[in-house]
């Protein structure tokens, strides 16, 4: 690494790499997330954004979102109090949101927003009623700037109309900003220098570049020489100054952007649904692998870069080591890191080796030990030379040499130690001072006894989780398919089974409990239990139609008649039935005045075993789009996948053309083998026949139901709804089976 920097900054001062200047000032939104912080350290980062240098020309604009409202040791109030009360005291109003967006768990969150001016910058402020994680906060406000500035498209979105609006207002209103061009993120116990965001805008200006990062530096304020301290600074210094700055000149691909430092174009590879909701917002099920536990928990930043350079192979992240702040990929770099990994598995040989190149010292010629230390003595060299050109002031240069020399002596030593340490703790899960609170509880009512968090997230334990209302599940209609789904849902969900025949349940209920059940299961016909639930599975069929004694009385309409008597704001109500075309929106549409949230999720037509309904990808479509994500979250635990579909008949259609191509294959299958009969043979005919010529009629109703939803103003493109009528018209007529009478 070393000569491969030297090489191409000489190459660089030779020919210079080509800069893009836009023909416009660059428009800024500063992000601040933060938990459990200081009311200084509050106050001085939003000081440090407030008065930046060098960016006059920007039209510039801060969102600051506080992560629950956790009051941190030796603190008098809440980081969320502090921000509203004493810190952004000029307001223009404050106001409370239920039902805000859909957090990263896909869950629904309460917010209070205040918005106002600070010190000249306009600020938005928000305050999650809960924690979620740090991940969750950056999700929504990238995936907000995102979707503003492609707002006339009306992309969906995780936000409700309520709070979606009240953001743009105040971007488009307040800080006259009508497309974002770059976000700058830092931490709330972070300060930039003075011209930290106008070194990050130079080195943003490469083709192709989408992320750039700053120098982070160690705070010396409280213990100008701590041994611990100048440790750490040291080794910040060195990974910037030759792994991160051999990744920006040469690969110019950094692999981690630090959350307390860093800018990004806002584009489809920063901040678009792909990356957000379904890489770097994966949320893990208790089933996944220990990798993949990890990778969606921690180091938020360094996932999230690299997720974003592995799909997106020409984009470029770079450091811009003038940028400075004080904390509290290509195939080269898989090799290093894999490199990194082999030598902290044998820091216990690498501490040996160096013993015995002491003791040879004593016995072999010093040419011979020179030749070999060499190689060693070169990034000795390279971190000895960082003192002249990274550092600031003379201070600072003496704290870096005293920590080098540190590094370099004891470096080998702490990392055994680093390693025994991991091992040993290797089932504690903690973090450190971020995630230390006094109370998590409003102020009026905080407990005098301080608590650490680090409790509840496990030191050698494991915690249960905690329950809440949506896990409570209602299936209607004894049957088989019901049967299976309570067998599917009942390994994370508590279940309700309901039918009006206690025969029915008996006979079903039974079997239908799953093996590895981790909560209850209620069966029963009493309809007043269902209103404890907060979904509604209906699997009760269309009519009521008897299958080998093994079908309930129950069906649809009926089912959607009981559920309507106990229905909620919030609740989910879910067809899982096969409907003709327009029946879902025709029932269920009322119920949406109500707050409920409707959709159609069709069966699998081709195998009704669990193991396989668990493997299938799901179709769903709601009735209003906004609420996709609620009702993928339902089944998000228990299948693999997830398909939506924007329009209701399009799903009621697939789910029937699916239902006759499987029941055609099954009928032309189960006469393999058998002797050939003419009576048969136009038997089978006969079935065929029917079954596509009920699925035209559907069709054909369908294609005419959609026709009408256009004068309502639909999104769907009459076009299709025309050919789709020709294609029926054109198929019927092209099949010779369907027009012969004798078959018919």
């Amino acid at each position: 690494m070393v000569v491969s920097i030297i090489i191409n900054q000489i190459r660089i001062r030779i020919l210079p790499e080509r800069k893009i200047i836009p023909a416009e000032p660059d428009t800024l939104v500063f992000i601040l997330p933060c938990y459990n912080e200081t009311l200084d350290e509050l106050t001085k980062s939003l000081d440090s954004l407030a008065y930046q240098t060098g960016i006059d020309a920007h039209r510039r604009a801060l969102m600051v979102v506080c992560d629950g409202r956790a009051r941190g040791p030796d603190c008098q109030k809440t980081s969320a109090d502090y921000l509203l009360d004493d810190i952004l005291e000029d307001k223009k109003f404050r106001k409370f949101i239920k039902n805000a967006y859909i957090g990263w768990t896909r869950e629904s969150l309460d917010v209070e927003i205040q918005s106002g001016t600070y010190k000249g910058l306009p600020y938005f402020c928000i305050v999650k009623q809960e924690n979620q994680g740090k991940r969750d906060s950056l999700i929504a406000l990238r995936s907000f700037l995102y979707n503003y500035n492609i707002r006339a498209r009306r992309p969906k979105v995780i936000f409700s109309p309520t709070f979606f609006g009240e953001m743009a207002s105040f971007l488009a209103n307040d800080a006259a900003i009508d497309n974002v061009s770059c976000l700058v993120g830092m931490d709330g116990d972070t300060v930039f220098a003075d011209n930290c965001v106008t070194e990050l805008l130079k080195e943003s200006r490469y083709p192709n570049t989408v992320g750039v990062c700053g120098y982070v530096a160690v705070d010396f304020t409280n213990h100008q020489w701590s041994l611990w301290n100048i440790y750490q600074s040291a080794e910040y210094t060195v990974a910037q100054g030759l792994r991160r700055l051999h990744q920006s000149i040469v690969t110019h691909k950094v692999s981690c952007l630090p959350g307390c430092i860093q800018l990004l174009k806002v584009c489809e590879t920063t901040c678009g649904d792909h990356i957000l909701f379904y890489l770097f917002g994966f949320c893990p099920k208790p089933t996944d692998n220990l990798i993949r536990q990890i990778r969606a928990t921690a180091n938020e930043d360094r996932n999230h870069v690299c997720l974003m350079l592995s799909t997106s192979p020409t984009a470029q992240t770079r450091q811009a080591l003038r940028a400075l702040t004080a904390p509290g990929i290509q195939w080269f770099e898989r090799i290093l890191a894999t490199a990194n990994c082999l030598v902290w598995f044998i820091n216990v040989f690498v501490v040996a080796s160096l013993a015995c190149l002491i003791a040879a010292i004593m016995y072999v010629d010093g040419w011979v030990i020179l030749c070999f230390a060499s190689i060693i003595i070169v990034p000795v060299l390279y971190y000895i030379g960082i003192i002249v050109w990274l550092p600031r002031g003379f201070r600072e240069k003496l704290q870096y040499a005293v920590g080098c020399l540190c590094y370099i002596v004891g470096g080998p030593f702490i990392n055994v130690a680093v390693l025994f340490y991991s091992v040993y703790f290797v089932d504690s899960f903690g973090w450190g001072k971020t995630r230390k609170v006094a109370t998590e509880q409003p102020t009026d009512a905080q407990v005098a006894v301080p608590i650490d968090e680090e409790r509840d997230i496990g030191v050698r334990t494991l915690v249960k989780p905690e329950q809440h209302a949506y896990d409570t599940v209602a299936i209607l209609g004894a049957n088989v398919y019901a049967t299976h789904l309570l067998k599917a849902f009942g390994v994370y969900h508590k279940i309700i089974y309901f039918d009006t025949s206690v025969d029915a349940l008996e006979s079903e209920g039974h079997s239908a409990k799953p093996e590895n059940q981790r909560n209850a299961v209620e069966i029963t016909s009493d309809e007043k239990d269902l209103a404890r639930a907060k979904v509604y599975l209906i699997a009760a069929p269309f009519s009521q139609v008897m299958y080998e004694g093994r079908q309930g009385p129950l069906d649809l309409m009926q089912a959607v008649d009981i559920v309507s008597r106990h229905l909620k704001p919030g609740d989910i109500v879910i067809i899982e039935t096969t409907v003709s075309i327009g029946v879902t929106r025709t029932i269920l549409e009322g119920m949406t005045h109500c707050g409920a949230l409707v959709a159609y999720s069709p069966p699998p037509s081709d195998n009704l075993q669990v193991h396989a309904l668990t493997e299938n990808t799901k179709v769903i479509s709601a009735i209003n789009n906004s609420d996709s994500y609620q009702i993928e979250r339902i089944y998000r635990r228990v299948f693999p996948q997830e398909f939506n579909i924007d329009s209701l008949e399009v799903a009621e259609m697939y789910h029937l053309l699916e239902n006759t191509f499987y029941n055609s294959q099954a009928s032309v299958k189960s006469g393999y083998g058998r002797p050939f009969k003419s009576d048969q043979l136009l038997s089978d005919f006969k079935k065929l026949s029917l079954m596509w010529q009920k699925f035209m009629v559907e069709a054909d109703n369908g294609l005419s139901k959609m026709s009408c939803t256009l004068e309502h103003g639909s999104s769907i493109d009459p076009s299709v709804v025309n050919e789709g009528k020709l294609a029926v018209k054109e198929t019927v007529s092209e099949m010779p089976v369907l027009a012969l009478p004798s078959v018919v």
